[in-house]
C-alpha cells in the first residue's frame, strides 16, 4: 500500500508540476503578448503625436509666412510711395537743383 500511495503521490505532484509549468509558459507567453501591445501603442502614440506636432508647426510656419508677406508688403508699399514722392519732388525741383549745385561746385551761374 505504502508504494501505491508513494506512486500516486509522485504522479500527483508530476502532474501539478506540469500544470505549474504550463501555468508559467501561459502567462510568460501573455506577458510577451502585453509587452509587445504595449510597445506598439507606445509607438502609435509616438506617431500620432509627431503626426499632430508637424501639423501644428505648419500651421504655425504658414500663418506667421503670410503675417510676414503682409507687412513686407505693406513696408514696400510704404517704399514705393515715398519713392515715387521723392522722383516727383526732383522732377518739379530739377532745374533749380542742378543750378545750386553747378554753383556751389563752379562758383558761377549755370547758363541756360
Amino acid at each position: 500500500m505504502q508504494k501505491l500511495v508513494n506512486g500516486t503521490s509522485i504522479r500527483y505532484i508530476v502532474e501539478l508540476d506540469k500544470k505549474a509549468r504550463e501555468r508559467v509558459a501561459e502567462a510568460r507567453q501573455e506577458a510577451a503578448r502585453i509587452e509587445t501591445e504595449a510597445e506598439n501603442k507606445k509607438n502609435k502614440l509616438r506617431a500620432d503625436y509627431n503626426k499632430q506636432a508637424k501639423e501644428r508647426l505648419a500651421e504655425m510656419e504658414n500663418s506667421y509666412r503670410s503675417e510676414a508677406e503682409k507687412k513686407i508688403a505693406e513696408i514696400e508699399a510704404k517704399r514705393n510711395e515715398k519713392i515715387r514722392a521723392f522722383d516727383e519732388i526732383l522732377s518739379q525741383n530739377r532745374e533749380k537743383l542742378m543750378d545750386e549745385v553747378f554753383e556751389a561746385v563752379t562758383g558761377k551761374k549755370r547758363r541756360n
